[in-house]
């Protein structure tokens, strides 16, 4: 059976269905640019649309759409290995952040402690207290995350035996 010149089964794999995906990637390429600036959805989509259009018949006519499928496959691999390689990049990055953090963290709390120590007045030693407080408890979390044991170290006792 044949439309428009074309046989259905070409029709469907050569034209329409590579026309639906790049059209789907253009239009959502051109909405995440904002290319247009604030408009609607009907500038994105009759842009994408018409060069979908003019790509997919011209590849066509060229004959290319027959290895499209095998572009497709090996586009859609080379993806997903940059975006595995991204996510073990940017979880490495993270420990590392969380680990500075931590340190950082560690610091004030000894500073605090010390501080805590040497205060006399009864209201700004609450309110060290409470600042201690606040990062013991995201020092636990953060201990937690980069599996640290916190709970065996002298600066954590000491500075939790002052906070109760």
């Amino acid at each position: 059976m044949e439309i428009f010149g074309f046989a259905l089964n070409e029709l469907i794999f050569s034209v329409f269905l590579p026309l639906i995906l790049f059209y789907l990637i253009l239009f959502v390429f051109l909405k995440k640019s904002k290319i247009f600036g604030d408009v609607g959805n009907l500038y994105y989509s009759l842009t994408a649309l018409t060069i979908s259009l003019i790509s997919i018949l011209s590849l066509y006519s060229l004959g290319l759409t027959k290895i499209l499928p095998y572009l497709a496959t090996s586009l859609t691999v080379l993806s997903f290995i940059a975006v595995y390689f991204f996510g073990v990049l940017k979880y490495s990055v993270n420990v590392a952040t969380r680990e500075e953090r931590f340190n950082k963290l560690k610091g004030e709390v000894e500073m605090l402690t010390e501080e805590f120590e040497k205060e006399k007045d009864e209201k700004k030693k609450e309110d060290i207290k409470r600042r201690i407080k606040e990062k013991l408890s995201e020092i636990e979390g953060l201990a937690k995350q980069i599996g640290r044991k916190v709970e065996e170290e002298e600066w954590y006792r000491n500075a939790k035996s002052k906070v109760g």
